[in-house]
């Protein structure tokens, strides 16, 4: 077969090398300061692969967008989404280094996010707003030990929020938008008061119409952060209220894309034939109302002890519809109206104890939380299936699941930090031990409760950094990692006992630089992911139950290349580029059933493109800023056999504005200009893999998208 030609690849390469020229004079040192909107750094002083994301791009990028999307920029990082907000939870996914978002520790202040799960989980975009972003660092390889998660086979990412600042004032923002968005934003920040008080509450509504088909989806997001300073010591109380509501984006086969183009959706019109009308977009729903209450504590015990706390708190319930065209029990053609419904607590605490004895600094941790889920299913009749699938809350035809989950996680780890040899090498050696706890509660079968517990008590870390000079930078990174199987084990059919936790051994090695006007990190990677468990499901039969078969199936080996680096030749001239070469493969065959081997020894893992390349030209000139970026991505295999793919893409998006400290009476004063998609690109986006060919779905790439932004403080 023919390959058509994609230049792309070739000119953001070559972008990336102009930007690796400059280092030949980059020592100079002008003493001049540079402000141009550089976002990334290179992860200096860590002893793995790291890069972050700084307030002044979440400041320009579309207000309201899902953090999560900004990451895309971070080499090893992929983020695929199926709105242009990013808050359509089933559709928005991120990728690094070939592991899925379900294996990526993430925490929001401190706050462990402990499961990715639309369904159930705590996605982190649900818990912050982009004006109140302070940064994300994202760690591709390992996670360090302080990390709490009990699924982080792969890297982590870590959210920090704005503090209160210590003038009061007023901030708002109003944006308008492609697809009939609309989005306002209001912060009250009280300034700091005589006894070292400060706080803000801020609020923001987001509203927009499917890009696709019809249906909306709508966000109302409230946060207050109260927080004292007192001597050395920090406290601080925060809550976060989100609400959202929107209607399904379809997934479709890679026939339905190439027959109907990335429009094709759900049905718009009601027909009163329970077959079509299973398919309109008004049956398609989703809901999810959260609350989190933590708060934050750094002491000084002692002129070498700290002690930091982070108790918190998150109550959660949802519910996700869907109007089936059959009877559950006779089969008959019948339009139902079937409601999934969610409910969660958790709670617990991480702590950090430190110790510094000048040479070595002592630092042992703990993280503790309990997690208990809720999750049922009913299906009704329908009041009156010619005109609408609104159900009849009084008759409930059958139940499919009435089930209770209880978590319980223990992460105890110990750490040394070792200067060593006049302070150019620093040496990081420890180890942490975890214990997860799942009980299963079957409501409706009693004889179906299981428990399981799985542990690890020696998962060690070895990294070290060694400065060559004062510019350049060694690193190096050993990690074991460790993830409890899901507790969707517990409730199939046939339970497996033998189950195995998954394991993976992360070895990060690089170098950094940081000159005056040049910045660049290169990494080179190994990651051995064993005792995959595999979850076997026809996407396009997802919906129904105990259609997943769990085994442990082998290992993954995944290998690759990092680079980033960032060139400021000028006060107002900024230019950042990554390049991602990654190599996920299976190290074996399985076996799905008695007689069926699935070939995927040597094949590629699904959903893990070998090539990603970005750029982002910026420009800031006195209060005016414009920015042009734009993101390759390589063909994705969908398949575990690799019979079917999608293709490579690049998408390009442009920013523009206005900012002054003072502007007609106005304080802060900004306005700004954003297009996504800026060559109307069509695309393959996030994905369903599958097994063989036919079974995958996707949802397609936003087309182009304008949005007009203004804002102001008082």
């Amino acid at each position: 077969m023919r390959t058509k030609f994609n230049p792309m690849p070739m000119y953001l390469a070559v972008v990336t090398a102009l930007a690796v020229v400059p280092a030949a004079y980059a020592d100079s040192t002008d003493g001049a300061t540079v402000d141009t909107g550089a976002v990334s750094i290179m992860g200096e002083g860590q002893v793995r692969a790291s890069n972050a994301v700084e307030r002044k791009q979440f400041q320009e990028q579309q207000p309201g967008e899902n953090p999560i999307m900004v990451l895309k920029r971070v080499p090893g990082v992929n983020v695929t989404t199926a709105d242009a907000y990013g808050i359509y939870e089933y559709g928005t996914d991120v990728e690094i280094r070939g592991f899925d978002s379900g294996q990526i520790g993430v925490t929001v202040d401190g706050v462990p996010m402990s499961s990715n799960a639309a369904a159930g989980g705590n996605p982190a975009g649900r818990f912050m707003d982009s004006e109140n972003l302070q940064s994300a660092t994202v760690a591709q390889g390992s996670g360090d030990l302080a990390t709490p998660s009990a699924n982080a086979l792969g890297g982590s990412i870590n959210y920090k929020t704005v503090d209160p600042r210590n003038q009061h004032g007023i901030q708002a923002q109003v944006s308008v938008g492609s697809f009939n968005s609309s989005r306002e934003f209001l912060r009250l920040d009280t300034g700091k008061s005589s006894s070292g008080v400060k706080s803000f509450v801020s609020g923001s509504r987001t509203d927009t119409e499917k890009w696709r088909g019809a249906g909306k989806n709508t966000r109302d997001h409230f946060e207050t952060k109260v927080q004292k300073i007192f001597g050395e010591n920090k406290v601080g109380v925060s809550f976060t209220y989100n609400k959202r509501f929107d209607h399904d984006f379809l997934d479709m086969t890679l026939a339905d894309y190439n027959q109907n183009g990335r429009s094709y959706d759900l049905n718009t019109t009601w027909t009163g034939n329970p077959l079509l009308d299973q398919r309109n977009y008004t049956g398609w729903t989703n809901g999810r109302t959260d609350k989190l209450l933590s708060s934050q504590g750094d002491f000084k015990l002692s002129d070498k002890m700290r002690l930091s706390l982070v108790p918190y708190y998150q109550k959660q319930d949802g519910f996700g519809t869907y109007n089936p065209g059959h009877n559950p029990i006779t089969g008959a053609v019948e339009l139902m109206f079937r409601e999934s419904r969610y409910y969660t607590d958790r709670y617990g605490m991480t702590s950090k104890l430190s110790y510094d004895l000048g040479q070595h600094q002592l630092t042992a941790g703990l993280w503790v939380e309990r997690y208990k889920y809720k999750n049922d299913r009913n299906w009704y009749t329908t009041l009156n299936s010619a005109v609408s699938g609104a159900p009849d809350r009084n008759n409930v035809v059958q139940t499919d699941f009435d089930r209770n989950f209880v978590t319980d996680t223990t992460i105890f780890y110990v750490q040394d930090s070792i200067k060593m040899m006049n302070d150019r090498m620093n040496l990081k050696l420890g180890a942490k031990a975890i214990s997860v706890t799942r009980s299963y509660v079957d409501n409706l079968n009693n004889s179906n409760n299981r428990d399981a517990k799985y542990s690890k008590s020696f998962l060690p870390q070895l990294g070290a950094t060694y400065q060559l000079s004062s510019a350049n930078q060694v690193f190096g990174n050993y990690a074991e990692n460790f993830s409890a199987p899901s507790t969707s084990v517990l409730t199939v059919g046939t339970y497996n006992p033998d189950l195995k936790p998954e394991t993976s051994t992360n070895i990060d090695i690089g170098i950094r630089t940081s000159r005056e006007r040049f910045d660049a990190s290169l990494a080179l990677y190994q990651v051995k992911y064993d005792n995959r468990i595999l979850q076997i499901k026809d996407s396009t039969n997802r919906y129904l139950l105990n259609a997943d078969i769990y085994s442990n199936v082998g290992s993954i080996t995944s290998k690759g290349l990092e680079l980033a680096s960032t060139w400021r030749p000028t006060n107002h001239f900024n230019l950042y580029t990554s390049v991602t070469l990654n190599d996920s493969k299976f190290d074996q065959d399985y076996r799905a059933s008695a007689t069926t081997v699935v070939k995927t020894g040597g094949k590629t893992v699904p959903d893990s493109p070998q090539t990603m390349l970005f750029a982002d030209a910026s420009y800031h000139a006195g209060g005016y800023f414009a920015g042009l970026n734009g993101k390759y991505v390589g063909e994705r295999n969908s398949t575990v056999d690799n019979t079917e793919s999608a293709p490579g893409y690049e998408v390009f998006g442009l920013r523009a504005g206005y900012k002054a400290k003072r502007f007609h009476g106005m304080k802060n004063f900004k306005v700004q200009f954003n297009i996504d998609n800026l060559l109307d690109k069509s695309y393959l986006s996030s994905m369903y893999t599958g097994t063989t060919a036919g079974n995958p779905t996707y949802f397609t790439g936003t087309p182009r998208s304008y949005y007009l932004t203004v804002g102001t403080s008082f």
